[in-house]
């Protein structure tokens, strides 16, 4: 009797495995090899991904997907875009989603690059679907940070989109900015606010902007940056060619007489002062030495065919310079 009773127990408990697995945990469409694409938003909780998941019909029970993942620990899940099928279990799907395998993309903004470089990379990596669309969301971003409220009016993030790997989730433009806005609100806070003493953040990311492109090495910038201080202090022009090659959007070929004589405020050899925004977005090396830079009565500098810059003090040093280094 105690035999039969064991067999009777041990049926039941395959019945009612069988159940729970046809009707909880296995597959919407056995055999299905269709995906599709399912988006995990940041600070989406694991009840808020099962609901999402059976509304879009990818696992038959929402209770079936939490309690898998309490009871094997994998309650941390990484924001992203995920490629599900209709054919996979409820267990894969919870292990895909809880090991972080997203549709995702790394992409690395170098010091340097400008928005429209920014947004070319995001197109050509489909992390967004138009670029143009990715730059009218820098362009009329709001103030939303506390940093950002130091820009003129109708001023983009130009400057403030802070180079670095980031991993980015497809389709959502907005919040690409904002991951980097977030990078670039942490290096501020730590790095660049406690350094300011009083001088305008905005200013300091314009002057940065052009070390970034026109030194060669960490020294150059504190030097460059000395340059610049030293030319704005009397007045004088900075005759920076790279605001002219942000203009035209061109850092590779030479520059032609027409491209220099260019009338725009962001001219520095036709107008004086700073120009009126960043002309990239600059490293945090090239910020740090836009705020504190290097004391000398230099007022020139070249840079050779070598990539060796070479500083004046004088119209005649600068002049032979050239003669001696680029002739």
């Amino acid at each position: 009797m105690k035999k039969h009773i064991w067999w009777l127990a041990g049926l039941g408990a395959v019945i009612i495995g069988v159940f729970v697995y046809i009707f909880w945990l296995s597959p919407v469409t056995f055999g299905s090899k269709t995906t599709k694409q399912f988006i995990v938003q940041s600070g989406d909780g694991i009840g808020v991904i099962a609901r999402n998941l059976q509304e879009e019909d990818l696992i038959r029970s929402d209770a079936a997907f939490k309690t898998y993942l309490k009871a094997t620990g994998q309650i941390i899940v990484q924001p992203g875009i995920y490629t599900l099928s209709k054919g996979w279990s409820v267990m894969r799907i919870a292990n895909f989603i809880a090991g972080g395998i997203t549709s995702n993309v790394n992409i690395t903004i170098p010091e340097g690059w400008t928005s429209q470089q920014i947004a070319r990379a995001a197109f050509k990596a489909e992390v967004v679907e138009n670029d143009d669309e990715l730059l009218e969301i820098i362009n009329k971003f709001p103030p939303d940070y506390d940093f950002l409220k130091v820009r003129p009016a109708n001023a983009s993030l130009e400057g403030f989109l802070f180079p670095d790997t980031y991993r980015f989730i497809k389709g959502n433009p907005t919040l690409l900015v904002r991951q980097i806005l977030e990078n670039f609100s942490s290096k501020y806070n730590s790095d660049i606010k406690p350094k300011l003493n009083g001088k305008n953040l905005y200013d300091i990311l314009i002057i940065a902007s052009m070390i970034e492109r026109e030194a060669q090495i960490d020294e150059d910038r504190y030097l460059i940056s000395g340059v610049i201080t030293n030319r704005l202090a009397i007045g004088m022009r900075l005759d920076i060619d790279a605001t002219v090659r942000y203009i035209i959007d061109d850092w590779e070929n030479p520059l032609t007489r027409d491209d220099l004589s260019i009338d725009s405020p962001y001219n520095t050899r036709r107008y004086g002062g700073l120009p009126p925004g960043p002309i990239c977005n600059p490293g945090l090396a090239s910020i740090k030495a836009a705020i504190s830079p290097a004391e000398h009565d230099y007022y020139y500098y070249l840079t050779d065919l070598t990539g060796v810059t070479h500083y004046a003090k004088t119209v005649t040093e600068h002049n032979a310079n050239k003669v001696k280094y680029l002739l």
